[in-house]
């Protein structure tokens, strides 16, 4: 749903993908971070879409300063940044 929403409704998308995303991270259980990648990758596709790049880059890094200690959270986020120059 939240794919064909982005063109429509990347605020809506934005906002539900990050809550996702936090709900996870603020539980601490690093056997969901890859969940919580995948709710921040909709969320970054949903801020290009807005074209609101800049807030995407503010957010993220929020993330890392916020969780910073995570590890393997962390990994799994430059990974993800490096797939499309984020």
């Amino acid at each position: 749903v939240m794919e064909a929403a982005v063109a429509a409704r990347p605020e809506w998308v934005v906002h539900a993908a990050t809550a996702q995303a936090e709900r996870i991270m603020g539980a601490g259980k690093a056997q969901h971070y890859d969940a919580a990648v995948d709710w921040l990758r909709r969320a970054r596709d949903a801020y290009r879409a807005a074209g609101r790049e800049a807030d995407w880059r503010g957010y993220i890094g929020g993330v890392r300063a916020q969780h910073g200690r995570k590890y393997k959270l962390m990994g799994l986020l430059d990974t993800m940044l490096k797939e499309k120059g984020t």
